[in-house]
């Protein structure tokens, strides 16, 4: 890695990208894929910008650049989905994504493109499925990327208690717009030779807004909310697992997930990262009266959550078992059992997940020791607006959590904040 420590366009990326929550670990393996992504003279302009969006005037000022240069040099990494761009009435933001989700997921979204995706993907395998130091660091934060969502239909006689935003047909119903992509796993598999035969147009991206980045560049097709809800229902009947972006409102993503070919669902259990998924509100339980150990349930848990124990002596009786450690609460084993022997139960208390994707980059920001990143995204300019946005958050988090923010601001407005919150919350 030595060519690399003399300050080059891609180490200067490599530590601008590092200052997302879930950064990017360093690594040779990674300096490649930047090198294929990106030319040298693109990751030394892109590492001068901002962590959020931004506009068209300050990439021209950092950059010394015309402002037609600029806009073309902006909307050619857009159209390569590296970039984000985002419409706003009259004007373009941009924003430079993460690497996961993200841009590492845009470029095998769609088939065809310029990027030679065979090398791609042997070198993302490399560097998610073999380094352990970044798969590491994504999958030990407390506020995971992803949370996964109960098939619906597992869960009809609890329909009272359900939220909206754990179901996949609310989140499609409440879309403006809605695009199908190509499954990332799947297709990097595809390219090593290890894709199973589970369907790759599977990735569902969501938008709020009315308007998709990865749609108008072609990066996800635009399907109806009927096509959605049939995409749903085809996954379903492969054992795929629902995931959905880790947050209560403007859910940007489901996707459909093999145990497989999926990174996230392959080294949560290859490492036993039980807290790499941010699981739905229920649990699967067994009925051990009804159970005959027939193993379909254990054949298609996606997370080899549940296993077969003897009841006898001489190991002639079997019955199902869940560790429910690692139960996500899919609920993918409930279509499997013909002796309804196990059901999709409340979990003793309701998961945390986050209202908002500003609470929930808080919270990895802080868990990871980069709230600092967050708050000052731009050198140049620290929003009011953001920072009673960030404060906002930090006071209704538990005092654990409160005590690490204030640390790492080491900011004595922000511990009087605190204080003065938390004797109001007492008064009552």
């Amino acid at each position: 890695m030595a060519h690399q420590t003399a300050r080059s366009g891609y180490k200067k990326l490599q530590e601008r990208l590092d200052r997302f929550p879930h950064g990017l670990v360093e690594s040779e393996t990674m300096y490649k894929i930047l090198s294929v992504l990106f030319t040298e003279e693109e990751a030394k302009l892109l590492s001068q910008l901002p962590i959020g969006d931004f506009g068209v005037p300050l990439a021209m000022k950092r950059w010394k650049k015309s402002e037609s240069d600029t806009i073309n040099i902006l909307d050619d990494m857009a159209s390569r989905a590296v970039l984000i761009d985002i419409k706003k009435n009259d004007e373009t933001r941009y924003l430079l994504p993460p690497p996961m989700i993200g841009f590492f997921e845009f470029s095998m979204m769609r088939i065809g493109t310029h990027l030679d995706q065979k090398v791609l993907s042997e070198l993302f395998y490399e560097y998610v499925c073999v380094e352990d130091e970044f798969v590491t660091s994504l999958m030990t934060i407390d506020t995971p990327l992803g949370r996964a969502l109960v098939q619906e239909e597992a869960i009809e006689d609890k329909a009272l208690y359900v939220m909206d935003y754990e179901k996949a047909s609310e989140i499609i119903k409440n879309a403006k717009v809605i695009g199908v992509s190509t499954c990332y796993c799947r297709h990097v598999k595809e390219h090593l030779g290890e894709d199973c035969d589970a369907p790759k147009e599977t990735c569902l991206t969501v938008s709020n807004s009315g308007d998709s980045s990865l749609i108008r560049h072609g990066y996800a097709k635009e399907i109806s909310k009927e096509d959605a809800l049939e995409v749903i229902r085809v996954s379903k009947e492969h054992n795929l697992v629902q995931f959905a972006e880790n947050v209560q409102s403007n859910v940007s993503f489901i996707c459909n997930c093999c145990s497989c070919c999926c990174e996230v669902l392959s080294n949560a259990k290859k490492h036993g990262y039980t807290n790499a998924i941010n699981t739905s509100n229920y649990i699967c339980v067994i009925d051990e009266t009804n159970c005959i150990g027939c193993k379909k349930c254990v054949t298609v848990c996606p997370m080899d959550a549940i296993s077969l124990v003897s009841t006898d002596e001489d190991g002639k009786k079997k019955i199902a078992i869940v560790n429910n450690d690692m139960c996500i609460g899919c609920a993918v084993c409930d279509g499997s059992c013909n002796f309804d022997a196990l059901e999709m139960s409340h979990r003793e208390s309701r998961v945390f997940t986050p209202v908002s994707l500003n609470q929930k980059l808080i919270l990895q920001a802080i868990e990871t020791n980069k709230l600092q990143h967050l708050i000052f995204r731009d050198e140049e300019k620290v929003s009011h607006r953001l920072l009673a946005s960030v404060l906002g958050v930090i006071l209704r988090l538990p005092p654990a959590k409160q005590l690490l923010a204030s640390k790492q601001l080491r900011s004595k407005y922000l511990k009087k904040q605190i204080s003065l919150y938390n004797e109001k919350a007492q008064q009552g």
